[in-house]
């Protein structure tokens, strides 16, 4: 990679900024699962063309990347950042395989990752066509999803799990809504539970789509089970008893 370019980027990259380097390595060490050199280069990509502006702190982890609040042109932006050097190829393939959607992609080791960025880019539009309150898709590279931010200047949007004691039963009946509108534009979360649902202004923000299937794919009655007895279990606790057979019913599956 040029100087010049690695100048620029710790430039724009809170965790990888010149002051750090020069304070010690503890930064880069704590991101250098993340922000390898390929990542580096799509994140270049991206602030080239005006989709970021800059790469503010971490929202949150999870097992596949990193979520970063970051700014673009329109004010804030969050950044899902997929780990190229960790992905599980076998894992991720069960959810790829199948989709008709992707079948003219050629998958390897070293493109499985990127393809599962796209898939969850292409989640979040077809699932924001029938309305389901999901985080908009603004544009994607190599293993960087940049979305709308959830949240204010002050703070991102809880996830649910964190903030179960102080919801309403009302929140059940809401997510209730949001699975309707998941089943009509025909695709299945499959992990679905207050681990990837946002609340913020009393809504719930379904999130964590890129494993999201068909109904016609071949995992698609063993996800969407999964997820009706996750809910049941979160409306228990939000004091909603029902089954999973009700529940089914009630958002339309047949």
């Amino acid at each position: 990679m040029r100087e010049d370019m690695e100048d620029y980027l710790y430039e724009k990259i809170a965790p990888y900024r010149k002051e750090r380097k020069e304070k010690g390595m503890e930064d880069r060490k704590t991101y250098q699962g993340i922000f390898d050199k390929r990542t580096l280069l799509a994140f270049y990509k991206l602030l080239k063309k005006g989709t970021i502006d800059e790469v503010e702190f971490p929202i949150s982890t999870g097992k596949e990347g990193d979520v970063f609040r970051g700014t673009g042109k329109d004010g804030y932006v969050a950044i899902k950042v997929y780990r190229i050097t960790t992905a599980n190829y076998k894992g991720l393939s069960r959810f790829i395989d199948g989709d008709d959607r992707f079948a003219h992609i050629h998958k390897t080791k070293d493109t499985i990752i990127f393809i599962w960025a796209q898939k969850e880019f292409r989640n979040l539009r077809d699932f924001r066509k029938y309305g389901v309150n999901v985080p908009e898709p603004i544009d994607k590279w190599k293993n960087i999803l940049v979305m709308s931010y959830v949240g204010d200047e002050n703070r991102a949007a809880p996830l649910m799990k964190d903030i179960m004691e102080s919801l309403k039963k009302d929140i059940a009946y809401e997510i209730i809504e949001e699975m309707k509108k998941m089943y009509k534009a025909k695709l299945v979360h499959g992990d679905l539970s207050e681990y990837n649902i946002l609340i913020w202004n009393d809504k719930p923000y379904i999130i964590d789509v890129a494993q999201a299937v068909p109904l016609d794919h071949p995992l698609a009655d063993e996800l969407m089970l999964r997820d009706l007895k996750n809910m049941v279990r979160v409306f228990k606790k939000l004091g909603l008893e029902m089954d999973v057979r009700d529940l089914a019913k009630e958002i339309g599956v047949s």
